[in-house]
């Protein structure tokens, strides 16, 4: 018997017509582990990559660090952050590690073309700043909390670290599987990424938006602090700030969004779009969010820009849109 198909959640238009389309799977999970609403196979395993950030955070508060090197709830947010490397973002970034005794030169997560270049925010140069990497502000967390340990510095990204290891130990106890089902290979920035079904990723974010204190810290700064996790342009950031404390956002690379959704009975999203193509992500999670009754038409004209993506040519003339068939109950 083959593996079940992905069902169809973005179609990519040219005028009337549609030119390409998006695969994909959803999971809309219980803090318990009660599945509400699927879209494919919700065991379908996924590396994580940056949406694992607010959980690769949480041993540093929960072990204090923070208050240790008074680092603001706008740093921490940086730490949880896929950022542009706007000024703002740098200045965090090189403030976290100043405070604990460090610099730029300490962080192993590489350079590479920050994300605001293209959104018209960050200037293009012929060189950047390994403080606009935009997971600098995880691996400033991480140096931090090595710095508090007294744990050797130069191989804080080995997945045998003593901070690497308590992390996994988090994720295992956030996902509710055992660290031996939890791949972990490389990501992008030389952290090691996870790899987990998507049901259980889905379970991690509900569990952001319960009463655990140090879920709730994480929470609340990053939805309060919006424009520090991602910056301008940015759909994680529009879309906390349009929703005001109702839900936390997070994306992670080649097509993986998540959202924590507090409520009576708080919700964890995960959706993973299976080309990783990010531009179906939006109009898949403005569907979903709808669908799920957290957005109104007051929410939804502040993230008209969203709603149906437009798509422009290099003479910025409107060709197309993308759209979600995505069909749920």
């Amino acid at each position: 018997m083959g593996i079940p198909e992905p069902p169809l959640l973005a179609r990519v238009f040219r005028g009337p017509r549609v030119e390409s389309v998006h695969f994909g799977y959803v999971a809309v999970v219980t803090a318990s582990g009660e599945l509400i609403v699927a879209a494919g196979d919700p065991h379908t395993g996924v590396y994580l990559r940056s949406a694992a950030k607010p959980f690769q955070a949480m041993p540093l508060i929960e072990e204090e660090v923070h208050a240790v090197y008074d680092l603001s709830d706008r740093e921490l947010a940086l730490i949880c952050a896929s950022h542009n490397g706007e000024a703002h973002h740098v200045e965090a970034a090189a403030s976290i590690l100043k405070k604990c005794g460090l610099s730029e030169d300490h962080l192993r997560c590489g350079t590479h073309r920050p994300i605001g270049v293209d959104l018209g925010v960050v200037a293009e140069q012929p060189a950047y700043s390994v403080l606009q990497n935009n997971c600098s502000g995880k691996h400033a967390g991480m140096l931090a909390a090595c710095r508090f340990h007294r744990w050797p510095l130069d191989t804080y990204l080995d997945p045998g670290h003593p901070h690497q290891q308590r992390i996994l130990d988090t994720v295992a106890s956030m996902s509710s599987l055992s660290r031996e089902k939890i791949g972990v290979d490389i990501d992008g920035c030389s952290a090691p990424v996870f790899y987990m079904p998507l049901h259980n990723l889905a379970r991690m974010y509900a569990r952001l938006a319960g009463e655990n204190p140090v879920c709730s810290k994480i929470y609340d700064i990053m939805w309060r602090h919006a424009h520090m996790v991602a910056g301008q342009h940015r759909f994680d950031t529009a879309v906390m700030e349009a929703l005001k404390g109702k839900l936390v956002a997070k994306t992670g690379a080649e097509g993986v969004q998540c959202f924590a959704i507090r409520g009576s009975e708080p919700l964890g999203v995960a959706i993973k779009i299976a080309d990783g193509n990010s531009r179906a992500v939006p109009p898949v999670a403005i569907k979903l969010l709808t669908r799920l009754g957290l957005l109104g038409e007051k929410e939804l004209r502040a993230l008209q820009a969203y709603v149906l993506p437009e798509r422009r040519n290099h003479r910025h003339i409107l060709i197309g849109r993308i759209d979600s068939p995505l069909d749920i109950q």
